[in-house]
């Protein structure tokens, strides 16, 4: 049974089933749910390659990442982490984010990063929007409401290590003074 976000009847999982594309969901991010689709189609493997991602760029090309598993849990590639490689490598900012899981039972789902994953875009693709599960649906929200109390390691954005958001300074002020980073942004 569909609701009005979008979502399904998970039939008991933790998270709602894709069952098309989302209420509100617009058409250029509808193309990246049918590309991130069509990465799993071709190369889905149970407990190798559940996850796909695809990010559209400012400059309207897209570009797409597959979730690696290893054997030694922590060298597995997120989908997230390998598209936001091909981004960088593209040189254009990613504006939005779809990631799909498909279950090994066949069920697909909309798929929020994982905490790396979520660090890596915050500092990397801070202004993109990205499709999770909200509810028993979907929706957009933005990456740095991915983890709403990240830290940032202020003399790594003051040397230019990491890309700030739109209108923040190393500081964590804007020019204006006011801050940028909000005090749920500590700086470390």
């Amino acid at each position: 049974m569909s609701d009005s976000t979008g979502g399904a009847s998970s039939g008991g999982s933790d998270r709602p089933v894709l069952a098309g594309p989302p209420v509100g969901m617009d058409a250029e991010d509808q193309e990246l749910l049918r590309i991130a689709t069509d990465v799993l189609d071709r190369r889905y493997r149970t407990g190798v390659h559940e996850v796909a991602a695809a990010l559209r760029l400012a400059d309207g090309s897209v570009v797409t990442g597959l979730h690696v598993e290893a054997s030694a849990g922590r060298a597995s590639v997120c989908a997230e982490s390998a598209a936001l490689s091909a981004a960088v490598v593209a040189g254009s900012p990613v504006v939005s984010i779809v990631g799909v899981l498909r279950r090994p039972g066949g069920s697909m789902h909309l798929i929020e990063p994982c905490g790396v994953c979520a660090e890596l875009l915050g500092d990397h693709a801070p202004d993109a929007r990205v499709w999770v599960a909200v509810g028993d649906g979907f929706g957009p929200i933005g990456v740095t409401e991915l983890l709403p109390f990240r830290r940032r390691r202020s003399g790594r954005a003051a040397a230019g290590a990491v890309p700030l958001p739109s209108g923040a300074s190393p500081s964590g002020t804007s020019p204006s003074g006011a801050s940028t980073f909000g005090s749920a942004t500590p700086e470390v």
